[in-house]
C-alpha cells in the first residue's frame, strides 16, 4: 500500500506534466463543417450557371478560402472574383452555422475538462473571422484563455 508521501509525490508528478495549454483547431476538432462548404459550393457554382462534382469539393478540403475562391471561378464556371466567391460562401455557411453548430462528439466536453483542470486554452484556426465568431460565440464564457490580435475584443467579452 503506498504511503501518503508517495500519494503526494505522485500527484506532483502530475502536475509538473500538465501542459502549460492546450490549442485547439477549429474545423475539423471543434466542429466539422465540411458538409456545409461542400452544399455552398453546390449552391455557389449552380447559382451561376456551372456544374460541380464532389471530386472538385473534396480538391478544396483543407484549402485557404482565397485559393477555394479562385478554383471555383476556374473549374466551377463562376464570373465572379475569388474574394466574392468566398464571401457567397461564407454567407452561406455562417447562416448554416447560426442554425445548427456541427459540434465533434466530445470536443465541448474536452474543452470544459481542460479549462476545468486550469489549462489555458487557444484556437489556432485559418478559418475566417466572421465563421470562427460563430462557433466562439457558442461556446460558455470562459472557453478560450489565449486570444490572438483579430479576435481580441470578441474573446475579451466572453473570457
Amino acid at each position: 500500500m503506498p504511503s501518503r508521501a508517495d500519494a503526494s509525490s505522485a500527484s506532483a508528478n502530475v502536475a509538473e506534466r500538465r501542459p502549460a495549454a492546450v490549442l485547439f483547431d477549429m474545423d475539423g476538432t471543434l466542429v466539422d463543417t465540411e458538409p456545409y462548404w461542400i452544399e455552398a459550393e453546390f449552391e455557389v457554382v449552380e447559382s451561376h450557371g456551372g456544374t460541380w462534382s464532389h471530386e472538385h469539393a473534396k480538391a478544396l478540403v483543407g484549402s485557404d478560402l482565397r485559393d477555394s475562391g479562385e478554383y471555383i471561378r476556374r473549374h466551377g464556371g463562376v464570373d465572379r472574383t475569388p474574394t466574392e466567391i468566398v464571401e457567397m460562401l461564407l454567407d452561406r455557411v455562417v447562416s448554416r452555422v447560426r442554425r445548427t453548430v456541427p459540434w465533434r462528439p466530445g470536443a465541448r466536453e474536452l474543452l470544459g475538462d481542460v479549462r476545468a483542470a486550469g489549462v489555458d486554452t487557444a484556437l489556432v484556426t485559418m478559418s475566417w473571422k466572421r465563421f470562427s465568431d460563430e462557433v466562439i460565440a457558442c461556446l460558455p464564457r470562459g472557453s478560450f484563455t489565449v486570444r490572438s490580435e483579430e479576435h481580441t475584443s470578441e474573446l475579451q467579452s466572453r473570457v
